[in-house]
């Protein structure tokens, strides 16, 4: 079994995948943590250092390698669907799972993280800037996504508990 999380930053991917990988009792791989072991820096500091587009194709390649393997719980980053290449990949998939929250929700979960968010460190409005990025994004979401669940209001627990219910 396969199954990659999407959605946009702060929506709970990392949390919920650990979770649901502990309770399916397999591997749980987080894609920009791979991008920053394979690179040897951070997220933010690459962003610095080469741009957004430079990153985009450390992303893609790593999807393309953790697609090949099964028996992982897959938590990708928020702009993974920025890419073309990366939607035909997801598309292709079984088990693609959209996590859903409003703007209100990823502020509160991203509210003492902001500075390590490359695309939002530097917004003078939190709110709006979200906001126009998940207006880019959402569409996308929704077109290679096999099931949306809403976390609006949810636990872990309950986000593991619902994704449960359809990949088993």
């Amino acid at each position: 079994m396969r199954v990659i999380l999407i959605g946009f930053m702060g929506v709970g991917k990392t949390s919920v995948g650990k979770k649901l990988a502990k309770n399916l009792n397999i591997d749980f791989i987080d894609t920009d943590c791979e991008i920053e072991k394979t690179t040897n820096k951070t997220i933010t500091s690459i962003f610095e250092e080469y741009g957004e587009k430079h990153f985009r194709k450390l992303e893609n390649n790593v999807l393309k390698n953790l697609v090949q393997s099964n028996d992982k719980i897959i938590s990708t980053g928020g702009g993974i669907i920025v890419s073309k290449e990366n939607c035909e990949i997801l598309k292709k998939e079984e088990k693609v799972i959209f996590l859903d929250a409003s703007t209100e929700t990823i502020i509160q979960h991203l509210s003492k993280e902001v500075c390590k968010r490359p695309l939002l460190k530097d917004s003078k409005n939190l709110y709006k800037k979200i906001d126009d990025l998940m207006s880019t994004r959402y569409e996308k979401y929704k077109e290679v996504c096999d099931i949306t669940i809403d976390v609006n209001g949810k636990n872990i627990d309950e986000v593991v508990s619902q994704i449960l219910v359809y990949i088993r």
